[in-house]
């Protein structure tokens, strides 16, 4: 088993600014985030692959009672990007009017620099 395929690796590649994830040598299958195993053909045999990170909302929520570390930004959105590449992941939405945020409107990846580790943010494209 590859162990590379971790969460903290994931986290890494988000602090120097890359959406990375894992492909399946033997199906092409791709994921995101990164799974040693592939979820389509099982084989064990992934290498890492470097997102573009272009898409569009695919579904979102209005945040108003925010965590701790987000109330400066409350309101805010999060939600679910269907990336062009094909996998889907959620992550912070960025817009300065929240209430116009809508389904199909196309995002692009924002790394936002967090106290305790890079955050995945998308802003309109």
């Amino acid at each position: 088993m590859n162990v590379t395929f971790t969460v903290q690796a994931f986290n890494e590649g988000l602090s120097q600014g890359k959406l990375r994830g894992s492909r399946c040598t033997k199906c092409g299958e791709l994921h995101l985030p990164p799974r040693p195993i592939c979820r389509s053909c099982g084989s064990r045999q992934l290498e890492w692959f470097d997102f573009k990170g272009a898409g569009y909302v695919e579904a979102f929520t209005i945040v108003g009672v925010p965590l701790s570390g987000f109330k400066e930004r409350c309101p805010y959105a999060v939600g679910i990007v269907k990336l062009d590449e094909g996998p889907a992941i959620s992550g912070l939405l960025l817009k300065e009017k929240v209430d116009e945020l809508k389904v199909g409107e196309r995002v692009e990846v924002v790394y936002i620099k967090g106290q305790e580790r890079t955050i995945l943010g998308f802003r309109a494209a």
